[in-house]
């Protein structure tokens, strides 16, 4: 074991004392930013109280570190603000008149930017927000940040997550003191004159010069490479890929590669160097040419977390060196991180931030430790092997947590390309600066792209490569934060043990982090029946889980319009594999409608769906076509809903499908599927879009003293009567309706539903009911604390 003099001198290490007190730091803003901030200050009193019961740390140490938690916490009180005077404004039309702040970027169909509001018709108002308009190529070639512009559009609130899972981007945008967005339908601004300051014109000149450089490239580079080489060497927001370059480089892990990062910042300069030192010029102007170099391409780039956060460490350093002073790269890193939190708190919620910081975190230790142990290769060879898989063993966590997958190919992929992407890099970088001088621009364009074009098809061929392997990306649960807290804390500990050489500790610590781990992601399951009511706006997608752990979905949501995302990806795909789902027993279309059947494709592509349930095959939407066509691609296993059909039973639990039968082509919400779903004394009514006309075909099936009906057609008109109401004698009405310009849910209907508990998505968000067959428990999500909450006020039969 570890000896006591041994763990003091760990505790009282400088750099581990910095460490610690830039992680207290960043825990005080992350309480500040959760739902629970009183939670998370006693966590940290409980602890800190245990260290110092302990003697691990003394009063004094205790005391600072509270002073250095509640820093954290306040400066991000003060600094993040949770709503402005646009907000107030909300909903809003009009015209609004303001100076971008950010720079324009989009895709082939809409634009964005941020906009500083300065006037809104003819009112005073300052606030920022967010712009979406459709791509206009001739009014979009003028805008650039700093100009000051005139937009209208209607001001709106952004959405918030009413669904587990789901991505709020209401706080996304917070981060950006952004509360609002303003969307412009028709794709009309107009540029106005005004005095331009210092900043914008500099940050303009930036904007521009990257765009012309970028035109330079075009013409000797072709999609994707183009693409490529602008997101290496200037971010993300310089070329969208397309979306197949996109997803190969997700599935085989290097995603990173095609935005600016950290790694960017270091190849770069030490090129830099390297080349001026063959040139023989003297240290200190290779070192002060060194900087504004890093400076220069750090505003290129457009500031993103890891590259600024490269650049103040790699800046510092040099500092140092030309005052002859040496920093310890855990004590920089740790100081660098609490500067870049100090200016702004909301990067602690930056994903880029947070890799960046954990990747460099273990290569200065993990990594670090690792090659003084391997003495007898050098540095060199073992590096692209060792700095990939370390980095792979810091981010796995994050990954899990914002992704739901791990790239099995990753570091493989990764050893493949490091070299490339560092030639490519660099080069793209020297042949960009050259071709600012105008004269000889046009040829070394031409003569590094001729190049980098080899370089860039290879990139994409082992990126292929490993993205077309079997398991290439494997699916993962939703990691619990004190998970995430004991696995760094875990390897942590396994880092000091290495360095200590006590390996028969540090095995004894991996296998217990692994048995923990392990147990504590098996998580158990209720043997109640659950119906999930998601809040996918004016229309349908349930989930039910049975008793046995089985899933069916009535009905997939809506696709959007003109977006890759439809509901089922961003809201219930999410849900599933959150909680590693992967199998579902039966995907339940009860018709064509965009609003029902939208997500069915992305079901069978991205689940194992063991049998689709249709409600024919003679419809030919644009929506049946594309689910028609995924069914013959992947061989899906597919039945026709049949009148009082048994579809599917397990002990106390039954599921029939019913259909009315209405000629005419304009019939097809009334010959909807409807479904029973029977446990014990519990049954539910999903009426799909059918209305008591259809019910009426259908009645003599149906049982008595049903429990919950799923209102059809999202509580329309005429979707009730009062004679099936005396009929089913229903307790509880769902509707699942939202935003929609037919007026759902229709008054009449809300009047005849009066003497049942109605609940409704849009006023609840997500529903929940769970039962054990006798009694149920209704449930809605809170969007605030993120989680569903028992509605007391509501009924337990």
């Amino acid at each position: 074991m570890l000896s006591k003099e041994l763990i003091r001198d760990i505790l009282q290490n400088k750099n581990f004392v910095m460490l610690l007190s830039s992680v207290v730091f960043m825990f005080g803003i992350l309480t500040c930013f959760s739902t629970s901030p009183i939670l998370g200050s006693l966590v940290l009193t409980v602890l800190l109280l245990l260290l110092l019961l302990f003697n691990v740390f003394s009063c004094k140490r205790v005391l600072l570190l509270v002073l250095i938690f509640y820093c954290g916490f306040f400066i991000a009180f003060f600094r993040i603000k949770n709503y402005d005077s646009l907000l107030l404004m909300t909903p809003a039309k009009g015209v609004f008149t303001g100076v971008i702040s950010s720079v324009p970027v989009g895709d082939s169909e809409k634009v964005k930017f941020s906009l500083d509001i300065e006037d809104y018709s003819g009112q005073k108002v300052k606030g920022k927000t967010l712009v979406m308009m459709p791509k206009n190529k001739d009014k979009q070639k003028y805008l650039n940040i700093g100009q000051k512009v005139s937009v209208s559009g209607s001001l709106r609130k952004p959405f918030v997550s009413t669904n587990p899972s789901q991505f709020d981007y209401s706080a996304y945008l917070k981060n950006f003191n952004i509360f609002t967005v303003l969307y412009n339908n028709d794709g009309d601004i107009k540029c106005l004159k005004s005095k331009i300051s210092f900043r914008w014109k500099f940050l303009q000149y930036l904007n521009i010069t990257r765009n012309k450089i970028l035109n330079i490239h075009s013409s000797y580079l072709e999609s994707p490479n183009l693409e490529i080489l602008g997101g290496i060497v200037f971010g993300d927001d310089a070329v969208a890929p397309p979306d197949y370059i996109k997803n190969s480089f997700i599935n085989s892990g290097l995603l990173h590669i095609l935005a600016a990062s950290g790694m960017n910042v270091g190849l770069i300069f030490s090129f830099w160097v390297v080349i001026l030192r063959f040139l023989r010029i003297p240290y200190r102007i290779r070192i002060l040419s060194g900087m504004f170099v890093i400076i220069l391409y750090t505003l290129m780039t457009g500031m993103g977390a890891s590259v600024v956060r490269a650049a103040l460490m790699i800046l510092l350093v040099l500092i140092g060196k030309l005052i002859d002073r040496d920093a310890h790269s855990v004590s920089l890193l740790s100081l660098v991180a609490v500067l870049m939190l100090i200016y702004n708190p909301a990067y602690i919620n930056n994903v880029s931030f947070q890799l960046s910081f954990l990747v460099t975190l273990g290569l200065l230790t993990t990594a670090n430790i690792i090659f003084t142990k391997i003495k007898k290769i050098p540095n060199w060879l073992v590096a692209p092997i060792i700095i990939p898989i370390v980095a792979q063993i810091w981010i796995i966590p994050i990954q899990m947590f914002y992704f739901n997958t791990i790239s099995l190919y990753s570091v493989f992929a990764n050893i493949a390309t490091v070299s490339i992407v560092s030639v490519i890099s660099f080069a793209g970088f020297i042949s960009s600066i050259l071709a600012l001088f105008k004269p000889i621009s046009e040829f070394i364009c031409y003569t590094f792209d001729f190049y980098n074009n080899y370089l860039l098809n290879l990139l994409v061929s082992i990126s292929d490569y490993f993205a077309n392997l079997p398991h290439c990306a494997l699916q993962t649960i939703h990691p619990h934060i004190y998970q995430i807290v004991f696995y760094y804390v875990a390897l942590i500990s396994l880092t000091f043990l290495l360095k200590c050489e006590k390996y028969k500790n540090a095995l004894i610590i991996l296998v217990a982090s692994f048995v923990i781990l392990s147990v504590t992601s098996i998580r158990p399951v209720s043997k109640n029946l659950e119906i999930i009511a998601f809040d996918v706006g004016n229309a349908d997608s349930f989930l039910i889980k049975t008793p046995q752990n089985k899933y069916f979905f009535v009905d997939t949501g809506k696709n959007a319009y003109k977006s890759a995302n439809s509901q089922a990806k961003i809201i219930m795909l999410k849900y599933l594999k959150d909680r590693g789902i992967k199998n579902i027993e039966g995907v339940i279309v009860t018709h064509f409608d965009n609003d029902h059947s939208g997500g069915t494709k992305d079901f069978i592509e991205n689940t194992r769906v063991k049998t689709l349930y249709l409600n024919n095959t003679d419809v030919m939407t644009q929506t049946s076509k594309d689910i028609f066509s995924a069914v013959s691609r992947i061989n899906q296993k597919v039945l026709i809903t049949q009148n009082n059909n048994l579809i599917y039973s397990e002990p106390a639990l039954l599921m029939k499908t019913f259909k009315a039968h209405f000629d005419g082509t304009d019939k097809s919400n009334q010959n909807s599927t409807i479904l029973l779903l029977k446990y014990k004394d519990f049954e539910m009514l999903f009426m799909a879009d059918a209305d008591s006309d259809s019910f009426e075909q259908i009645k003599g099936f149906l049982p008595h003293n049903i429990e919950v009906l799923k209102v059809g057609h999202h509580g329309g008109p005429n979707v009730v009567s009062q004679n099936m109401l005396d009929y089913i004698n229903n307790k509880v009405s769902l509707i699942s309706t939202g935003l929609n310009y037919f007026n759902h849910p229709n008054q009449g209907t809300l009047d005849l539903l009066r003497n049942t508990i109605i609940l409704r998505t849009d006023n609840l968000n997500s529903i929940k009911i769970s039962t054990d067959g006798v009694q149920y428990k209704i449930y809605s999500y809170d969007a605030h604390d993120k989680k569903y909450k028992f509605k007391e006020n509501f009924i337990s039969k």
